[in-house]
């Protein structure tokens, strides 16, 4: 397999992966098509991967079609569906500190002016008990790591999806590069999700867990930090969030840490194929009740998509992923995970009881009980 990039935007350029800077090449024989799907430039042959007997030549032409495959991705979501490149801040490991507390006060960014932005930094701390993490106020600033969010979206009350992708050498916007190059887009990319959620007028943020922001920053730190930074701070108390592999240990992570603002703003979990354990991360009880109530977990299986599969130790409702390949998890659940969305959010309606004589007819309703017995919908 030969590899080689030729895209104007990538000439010249080097970018990070795995933690090493990957030169594009000039030359390469693949496009993808506009259906989403890596065909050769002159025969239209779909791409297939196919390995040598050199290891090093593989690792460096996987490296470079992973560059390919996520520049054409990143120019996607920029160019078509209008996303916004936001570059986080460069910090320590002293600079996690605790978020303010939620206030009536809204941080609320200027309009953007360009796909890559900083956002200034937030009014002055009032008082010794506002810890506030800064944003660079300056484009020369240093930053490390960056996240994706469609316009707007930290000042809409809309719902906002919230993504924290699989732990592995792909960045934000891509379950897997490698289902991207050999299936196609609409199956290894976040480009359905994102096209829906905007279709639906909602807004999206794209975690980044595997750029990191700091010299050896986890992905649950990454987490960490993007939520205190933003989601924190957004206008909507809806939001709902999909994690896929170790992006849901990440996420319930975050939920151990910040329990009170987790389970106060995030309405909905949908959990792909995840890494998280109730037995090994300390979650208290408040946590766990909300893991069962407010979250999906979907696992690899056998059975038809969204079969019940039951386990003494998933702490929620768990279903079939439809599918036994891990990459391919959010690509088929898709679908799911919004219905779920769709009805964690939506309003229950008030339940009738109606008593039927034996001639079948209804004698009388009662309407809901508004006592302190019934539990509040959420």
């Amino acid at each position: 397999m030969e590899l080689m990039v030729d895209t104007a935007k990538s000439q010249g350029q080097t970018q990070s992966q795995g933690g090493q800077a990957v030169s594009s090449p000039s030359i390469f024989p693949y496009r993808f098509t506009s259906d989403g799907r890596l065909c050769h430039r002159v025969t239209q042959e779909p791409f297939m991967f196919r390995r040598g007997c050199d290891p090093d030549a593989t690792q460096r032409e996987d490296r470079a079609l992973c560059l390919h495959v996520t520049q054409h991705v990143h120019s996607l979501l920029e160019e078509q569906l209008h996303l916004i490149r936001l570059y986080l801040p460069s910090l320590s490991k002293e600079d996690y500190l605790p978020p303010p507390p939620l206030s009536k006060e809204v941080y609320r960014p200027p309009p953007s002016l360009s796909k890559e932005v900083y956002l200034p930094p937030p009014p002055e701390p009032q008082g010794q008990g506002d810890h506030r993490v800064y944003f660079s106020p300056h484009r020369e600033a240093p930053s490390q790591g960056y996240v994706y969010l469609s316009p707007g979206a930290l000042e809409s009350p809309a719902t906002l999806l919230v993504v924290v992708q699989d732990r592995g050498t792909m960045l934000c916007g891509l379950w897997s590069w490698r289902v991207a190059a050999s299936e196609g887009l609409e199956r290894g990319s976040m480009i359905p999700y994102v096209r829906k959620v905007l279709e639906e007028g909602s807004s999206v943020l794209l975690m980044n867990p595997n750029q990191g922001g700091g010299v050896g920053e986890t992905p649950e730190e990454h987490v960490r930090r993007v939520w205190d930074l933003l989601v924190s701070r957004c206008v909507s108390r809806h939001v709902v969030v999909v994690a896929h592999g170790y992006g849901g240990l990440a996420f319930v992570d975050l939920l151990c840490r910040r329990p009170q603002q987790v389970v106060r703003q995030v309405w909905a979990a949908a959990f792909l194929d995840s890494s998280h354990s109730l037995w090994h991360q300390p979650l208290d009880a408040a946590g766990r009740e909300w893991l069962k109530t407010r979250s999906r977990r979907w696992v690899l299986s056998s059975k038809p998509l969204n079969q019940p599969v039951g386990s003494l130790k998933a702490g929620c409702s768990q279903m079939s992923a439809g599918t036994q390949s891990h990459n391919a998890a959010p690509s088929v659940c898709m679908e799911s995970v919004f219905r779920f969305f769709s009805k964690t959010l939506s309003p229950k309606p008030p339940a009738t009881f109606s008593m039927v004589t034996r001639s079948k007819g209804t004698v009388g309703q009662i309407g809901p009980h508004n006592g302190r017995g019934i539990t509040r919908p959420y």
